[in-house]
């Protein structure tokens, strides 16, 4: 039966799939793997080797007599993929060539006062400034968004914590451009990818990123995949409601006037943490002069055991450790891994959390996962996008 040309785009998307998973394969294990004929397989490999995807070498260690084996690797210079991560007040670029080695990086600061218009226009900049010398070598990019997106149409949905940001075309205008594919991603779901590719998730069937910045999302991986829901809104769990674990904390975090209860990441995100503390330091007369307060203040107050900024670490960490414990409950996840910047606070934030998670789980004879801090710093996001582009991206036929 003759393939379309979409089909066989399809099997040479899986066979590089399959290279960049397992470096080194044969085409033998490969025509296995994908339970086709060698020769078939070989037919393909030969063209993705020919397009300058793929090089081949000689296994090492291969027996002397008979035809020896070879090795299948992604070829460097195959390509460019760019991955843009943003979020309420900064955008991450990065570039990274066709076997995953990041290239360059490009940083840019989004202001309050910046309109979506603006920020598109930073977002093109950042693109720009980590573009390959030869343009034509850029083959796809991904886009990491915060909020709701709908990847389908290449539309930003909404996004609580940007002005105005409601139904953005993102993908035609900068496909148009820069004359490539582009894919969106929820940023939080890119930050997964990045784990479950380079991170944390490697070889993980089940795990939940919990990405934790201006808002928080969480990137659900199940059975080895990445999950989406009915209509790509999986994983908003900062929009949670839960009741304030005490009276004073809803004084911390919202003055006086606070309801009865609130969203997680009015408590929990790096914004909110620090408008705990501003609010704090304002109460003790401590405020006077100062600059505004960033989250650095925050983590540097907290490696002091400020006795300002504990009960914010301490409230933030049990209202996360709850929020874990019940995603637990419900997927069974193994592993959790947290993302952002509160990485930074390190055993401050993450044995209180641990403990809340281990103590809601074990009253349900659950069991406790591992709790992890990312270890792949602030490009993380721009990482995960940038995959989200390899992984969507389609040979030309």
């Amino acid at each position: 039966m003759k393939l379309s040309l979409e089909q066989m785009a399809c099997i040479e998307s899986e066979i590089l799939r399959q290279v960049r998973a397992r470096p080194g394969v044969s085409r033998v294990e490969l025509a296995r793997r994908l339970q086709i004929a060698p020769s078939t397989a070989g037919s393909y490999v030969g063209r993705l080797i020919t397009e300058g995807f793929l090089e081949e070498s000689e296994k090492a260690g291969a027996p002397e007599t008979g035809r020896p084996p070879t090795a299948l690797w992604l070829n460097p210079a195959g390509g460019r993929f760019i991955g843009v991560d943003f979020e309420a007040r900064n955008i991450m670029a990065m570039a990274v060539d066709f076997s995953d080695k990041p290239l360059k990086r490009a940083h840019r600061s989004i202001q309050e006062s910046d309109s979506a218009s603006r920020i598109i226009g930073k977002i093109e900049q950042a693109i720009v400034e980590v573009l390959p010398d030869d343009a034509s070598r850029l083959l796809a990019i991904g886009v990491g968004v915060p909020g709701l997106v709908d990847p389908s149409r290449g539309v930003a949905v909404h996004y609580k914590y940007i002005r105005r940001w409601q139904n953005i075309p993102l993908a035609a205008p900068l496909a148009a451009q820069f004359g490539v594919p582009v894919y969106l991603e929820n940023n939080v779901r890119s930050m997964a990818l990045a784990e479950m590719w380079f991170g944390q998730g490697r070889g993980l069937e089940n795990f939940l990123c919990l990405g934790i910045r201006s808002g928080i999302g969480a990137g659900i991986v199940a059975g080895g995949q990445l999950q989406h829901g009915a209509r790509h809104r999986a994983g908003e769990i900062g929009r949670w409601r839960c009741p304030w674990p005490s009276r004073a904390t809803a004084r911390l975090f919202a003055g006086d006037d606070a309801a009865e209860d609130t969203e997680l990441q009015e408590v929990a995100s790096v914004r909110a943490m620090v408008s705990a503390l501003e609010r704090a330091r304002r109460g003790h007369g401590k405020n006077a002069g100062r600059q505004p307060l960033e989250f650095a203040d925050v983590v540097r107050a907290g490696q002091q055991r400020d006795p300002l900024v504990v009960p914010i670490i301490e409230a933030a960490a049990a209202m996360l450790g709850g929020a874990v414990a019940q995603l637990v409950l419900a997927l069974n996840s193994s592993h959790v891994i947290l993302a952002g910047p509160l990485t930074l606070l390190g055993d401050t934030l993450l044995r209180p959390l641990r403990a809340r998670a281990a103590e809601i789980l074990q009253a349900s004879d659950a069991n406790v996962p591992a709790i992890v801090h990312s270890s792949m710093g602030e490009y993380s996001g721009a990482l995960g996008a940038a995959a989200l582009a390899v992984q969507e991206w389609r040979p030309a036929r």
